[in-house]
This record gives structure tokens, sequence and C-alpha cells, in this order.
């Protein structure tokens, strides 16, 4: 199954937990309010879940958190996620302020006066049905979370070795959010212009030609900028000024032999690995 259809077959689980929890619950409060005396039994009933209603949310956390796995493993879009999480305990703690919370306050004020002792041998709290229960603790959480990864900071893991030895694979790395621009969540539109990339800056960016994809690289050149590579001597210039570069030492693993240098990108020192392998190009082959 593709991650659209996982997300859509828990939008869908949410939303028939959600009207049968409401549901169910709405009926139970009615009932227990419509009784002169209450007994911490008929409480205990009215506050408890049904068998169905915590299979229901036990499916429903399972696939949210194979949903999350895919979405880390491959690559999907991590805001839509959050969105959707927000957007979803937001609607259950709004449903419940509207339709019965007041009823439950009503119910626990006169179990307080009825029933002795009721406070201090009670946690009023866990007195709800878990689905309204963990949305309202976890609707501020997942709004702080969702502002901060979307206007300031965002974790991206390290899919492949392009970028080493800076970056090596799996690593995980924080992107500064708001250094080129306020964006928009999900479509990335700027909003509010602050920067523009620079020689040097290592970016991450979807390309034109894989738009579902992350790539994250090293800025050589910004629009207007010249840029020449001698494939089968490995020279960069930019602006047809040579990018330098010193010889550490070579080195190998498991991926082939390469030569770690320290390279001058425009008054910006980095390491790059260049591949000892002989180039696929001919030597009087430049890409400009």
């Amino acid at each position: 199954m593709s991650l659209y259809g996982l997300s859509a077959l828990v939008l869908i689980l949410g939303v028939v937990l959600t009207a049968l929890v409401f549901f169910s619950y709405r009926k139970r409060l009615a009932e227990i309010n419509a009784q002169t005396e209450m007994t911490e039994g008929s409480l205990q009933s009215t506050f408890t879940s049904t068998a169905l209603e915590r299979g229901l949310g036990y499916g429903l956390v399972a696939l949210i958190a194979y949903l999350i796995w895919q979405t880390i493993t491959q690559g999907f879009d991590f805001a839509l996620l959050m969105i959707g999480a927000t957007a979803f305990t937001g609607l259950v703690y709004l449903i419940d302020y509207r339709l019965t919370r007041k009823a439950r306050l009503d119910i626990l004020a006169r179990a307080t006066e009825q029933l002795p002792e009721f406070e201090e041998t009670t946690d009023t709290t866990t007195l709800e049905p878990g689905l309204i229960e963990n949305s309202r603790a976890f609707f501020p959480i997942l709004v702080f979370v969702f502002l901060l990864r979307s206007f300031l900071l965002e974790p991206f893991q390290i899919p492949s070795g392009s970028m080493k030895p800076t970056l090596e694979i799996s690593d995980f790395i924080l992107v500064n959010r708001f250094i080129y621009g306020i964006r928009m969540p999900i479509s990335n539109k700027v909003v509010i212009p602050i920067g523009t990339p620079q020689q040097g800056d290592v970016i991450v960016f979807k390309p034109p030609h894989e738009p579902d994809k992350n790539f994250i690289k090293r800025v050589v050149g910004v629009p207007g900028d010249l840029i020449q590579y001698d494939y089968s001597r490995k020279i960069l210039r930019v602006n047809g000024e040579l990018v330098t570069k010193t010889l550490i030492e070579k080195r190998t693993d498991e991926a082939g032999q390469y030569s770690l240098y320290t390279e001058n990108l425009l008054g910006r020192e980095h390491q790059i690995y260049n591949n000892q392998a002989r180039a696929i190009r001919r030597p009087d082959e430049w890409l400009p």
C-alpha cells in the first residue's frame, strides 16, 4: 500500500473512531445525568471506553506508528503527517469542548457532592475516553512541534554518501528553516524573504526532476555565475576563477578509492572526496 493510501486508511479509521466515541459517550452521559443518585460503579461504566472503542483505538495507534515509520524510511513529506495529526487532535478537542465537556463537568460536580471522599480517591482526569484524553494532551504539543518544524528547525537524515566526508550516511541534521525567508508549510512558498543561498552553503531542496525527494548539496554557484567542471582532471572553475584544493590523503572504503582534499570555495573551506576511478568523459570535454 502506498503512503497516500495508508494515510487515507488512518484518516478513515480516525473519523470512524471519533464518531463512535462521541455517539456512545454522549449517550452514556445522558443516561447517568438522568439518574437521581449515582454510584462509583455507574460513574466507572459511564467514563470507561467500550471494548470496540479500545480495539479501534489500538488499531489506530498501530497504523499511525506504521505510517510514521514508513514516512521516515521513504522520505515522505512529514509536514503532511504533522498537519493531519494536529488537525485531528484539535478537532477532537473542539468537539469535546462543544458537546460533552459541560455535561462531564456537571456529572463530576454531582459526584463530588453525593459520593464521600470522591475527590480524594478518584483521578478525574482519567474519567473520559482515551481518544478525548489523549487528544487534549497531545494537541498543544503537536501545535508547538508543527510551528517549530515549519518555521524554525526541521530534522533530516542523510540518505546517501554524496556529501562525504562533511555528512555521512544516516547522519541526522537540523536545517534552519528561516535563514532564507519565512515559508508556508507544505508548499514551501516564501512569504517573507530574508536572504538567499550563497556559495559554500549546505542546503536541502526538492529538485524539479524529483519533486518528492529531498536533496542535500553544497551551493557551488548562484544565479548569474558561470560554472565549469573538467571531468578528466577534476578541476572546478567559478566565473573563470579556479577553485583550489589541497590533498590531505588517499582513502579506501567499501564504495571505492578516494582522494581527500581541503577545498577553498570562494574563501570558504571544507573537505571533499574525489573519486580515483578513471573519468567517464573525454579530457577535452567540459560541462558548462
